[in-house]
C-alpha cells in the first residue's frame, strides 16, 4: 500500500526565488538542518533551490517514485528516503529524464544512484549517498509513502520544505524558517562579498571581522 498525502505548497516562490542567490553555507550559521555530509553532489558545480517532495521508499522497491511523479509540479525536489539501502541504485538517466518531463528539478536520497555521466549532461542536480552498478529490480510490490515526512541524512524532512544544495552539500528549512532567516542570509552574502573585495585591497581580516561582525541569526526558530 502507498500512503499519498495532499501536496503542501505555502513555501512562497518568490521565497524559493531570493535563495536562489544564497550559499547552503549561509542558512548553515542559522540551522543545524544540513544533511549528513556521505550525501554528496553526484556532478559538480551544481545548485539546487526547490520544495520538497517528500517519497518513502524501500530496497528494490519504486512505486512510490512514480507515484510522486505523477502528482509532481515545477519546482519540486523529490526527497527520498530508501530505508536504509546503500547498495541499490534507485535513481539514474531515465528517471531523471522522467522527473524533468513533469517539473522536478533535482532529486536528494540517501540511497545511491547511477548512471552519472548521463546526470551530468542532462545537468540534472542529484544528491545522493555515492554512486551504484547495481540497479532496482521489479518486484509488483508497492509500498511506500509521497508526501510524509521523511528523515534523509539524518535530518527530518516535510513535504514542502525548502531545499538548498550545492557542491558543499545539502540544507533544509521549513517555510517559516526560511522566512524568517532570509533577511540573516542575505547579510551572511553582502557581508562575505565585502570582505572579498577589501582582502583583494590588501586588508587585513581581523580589521574586516571588526568593521563587520558576523550576523546573529534570529532566535525565534
Amino acid at each position: 500500500m502507498i500512503v499519498i498525502n495532499p501536496r503542501v505548497d505555502i513555501l512562497d516562490p518568490a521565497l524559493i526565488e531570493s535563495y536562489c542567490k544564497i550559499a547552503p553555507a549561509s542558512l548553515g550559521h542559522a540551522l543545524d538542518s544540513g544533511l549528513d555530509s556521505s550525501i554528496n553532489a553526484v556532478w559538480k558545480p551544481v545548485k539546487l533551490v526547490g520544495r520538497a517532495l517528500t517519497v518513502q521508499a524501500y530496497p528494490q522497491i519504486d512505486t512510490a517514485v512514480s507515484e510522486a511523479l505523477a502528482i509532481a509540479q515545477k519546482g519540486d525536489v523529490l526527497v527520498m528516503n530508501r530505508s536504509g539501502e546503500s547498495r541499490i541504485a534507485n535513481w539514474g538517466e531515465f528517471a531523471a529524464i522522467g522527473a524533468l518531463e513533469v517539473g522536478i528539478i533535482g532529486v536528494v536520497t540517501d540511497g545511491p544512484a547511477t548512471d552519472q555521466v548521463a546526470l551530468r549532461q542532462l545537468k540534472f542536480p542529484t544528491f545522493s549517498c555515492g554512486t551504484s552498478a547495481v540497479t532496482i529490480k521489479r518486484t509488483g510490490i508497492t509500498e511506500g509513502g509521497v508526501n510524509v515526512p521523511v528523515t534523509v541524512g539524518g535530518v527530518v524532512i516535510s513535504p514542502g520544505d525548502l531545499i538548498l544544495a550545492d557542491e558543499d552539500g545539502v540544507i533544509t528549512a521549513t517555510p517559516d524558517q526560511a522566512a524568517l532567516l532570509l533577511p540573516f542570509c542575505q547579510e551572511m552574502e553582502a557581508r562575505e562579498i565585502w570582505m572579498r573585495k577589501e582582502l583583494k585591497s590588501n586588508r587585513n581580516l581581523s580589521d574586516l571581522r571588526k568593521a563587520w561582525p558576523l550576523p546573529i541569526p534570529p532566535n525565534r526558530i
